[in-house]
């Protein structure tokens, strides 16, 4: 990467949430608190990382953010850390799908070998997973395949793996048990968002700041209530 710029990571898909800041030669993670709702505690780690390496944030080369699938709130707060942070610095934005994220952190922890295509299984609810194919063998860092289906709309012919969480449904894991599909931990963090970010930024796949939008597996639960109490139509128009 040219200049050794730095480079600014937001993981904030899942539970779990970390921002990262690094360059080519090494990474740094910070935790973010996001287990109690009266603590917002995203920009404060931002801000206790840099303090800690002594990087102005105007110094940064760009921002890394994970697109999702993943939380609502949890999205739309990096999204606006991430857009707000490169319009005002000036800098382009690298958005990662959560699914390379996943794929990416369990590879370096050893539970993928490094080529091997693996399916990721995100933002389970009731039947339904969405579920994207990582392969490095092709186009690098894609989730090809990516949507949300039941596990009967899977081809799970020639899958080896996949990689979820503990919330994938019953249907899924009787599945993977039927056919030997090696089931893995889903974990993602910011440094391995970072690693995927550099990567994609060097390959100059980024997006403008001001069309920086989440990917949300599914309508907001709050959206389609609300349509379904005062008879709203998917326009936004009232029913008959």
């Amino acid at each position: 990467m040219p200049g050794q710029a730095m480079v600014l990571a937001i993981e904030a898909s899942q539970r779990a949430q970390s921002v990262a800041l690094g360059h080519a030669d090494w990474v740094e993670q910070e935790p973010v608190q996001a287990d109690r709702r009266d603590v917002e505690d995203l920009l404060p780690a931002i801000d206790r990382l840099c303090r800690r390496r002594q990087v102005a944030p105007c110094s940064l080369g760009a921002v890394v953010v994970d697109g999702g699938p993943g939380g609502f709130t949890g999205l739309r707060m990096a999204h606006a850390a991430a857009q707000a942070m490169a319009l005002a610095i000036g800098v382009p934005v690298v958005q990662v799908c959560a699914a390379v994220v996943a794929v990416e952190v369990a590879r370096r922890e050893g539970r993928l070998q490094p080529e091997q295509a693996s399916w990721v299984a995100l933002a389970c609810k009731g039947e339904e997973a969405w579920t994207a194919r990582v392969d490095r063998r092709g186009e690098p860092d894609v989730a090809a395949d990516a949507r949300s289906r039941t596990v009967d709309m899977w081809d799970q012919a020639g899958v080896e793996c996949l990689v979820a969480d503990e919330h994938l449904p019953a249907s899924w894991v009787q599945a993977c048990e039927r056919r030997g599909i090696r089931r893995v931990p889903l974990q993602l963090d910011a440094a391995g968002l970072l690693r995927v970010g550099m990567r994609m930024l060097e390959r100059g796949r980024t997006v403008r700041a001001e069309a920086l939008v989440p990917l949300y597996p599914r309508e907001a639960e709050a959206v389609r209530l609300w349509r379904e109490r005062h008879g709203a139509g998917t326009d936004g128009t009232g029913g008959a």
